[in-house]
């Protein structure tokens, strides 16, 4: 059984994988978690302080004629409410950010696992004086975690003589 390009939702399982886990520093203390969501799914409006947007960053590359195993990229958004001066936040944001070390790299969640992608990770903090955020964008890698050919041959005794 090869993989249903359907079912390659690798961002889903990220974001689901993130929420809850990743806080931030409240000012009266303690902490609280910071929103994750899905770029199709955030909303336009009444968006929180901090939020992450988690989506594809390029085509799903499966390998194999039938899809086997499939690998990509995903761009984690951060956005952070700027300062009333219009500067960013930069502490709120290393704090954050210092989360990912330890989260995301080699983090399995579902059928994906995930890795840092050090050799493009992140992108520098911009600020959108329209919007009134500034923005951080890292870099993650993704595959899948079973080769679904290799189930299907060897898991159901079904092996490779069919047809023969």
């Amino acid at each position: 059984m090869s993989i249903k390009p359907s079912s390659i939702q690798p961002e889903r399982a990220l974001r689901d994988f993130l929420s809850g886990k990743v806080v931030v520093g409240k000012s009266g203390g303690g902490t609280e978690p910071v929103a994750v969501y899905c770029d199709r799914d955030k909303p336009t409006n009444g968006l929180p302080a901090d939020f992450i947007s988690v989506l594809l960053n390029g085509p799903a590359m499966g390998i194999g004629r039938k899809v086997n195993y499939a690998s990509g990229y995903i761009m984690l958004m951060l956005y952070c409410k700027m300062n009333n001066n219009g500067s960013a936040k930069s502490n709120r944001i290393e704090k954050i950010l210092e989360q990912f070390d330890t989260l995301i790299d080699g983090a399995k969640c579902g059928d994906y696992i995930f890795r840092l992608e050090m050799g493009n990770l992140i992108m520098p903090t911009t600020l959108d004086q329209d919007t009134g955020y500034s923005r951080t964008i890292l870099n993650v890698g993704w595959h899948t975690t079973k080769n679904f050919n290799a189930e299907q041959s060897s898991g159901s005794g079904s092996g490779g003589a069919q047809g023969a």
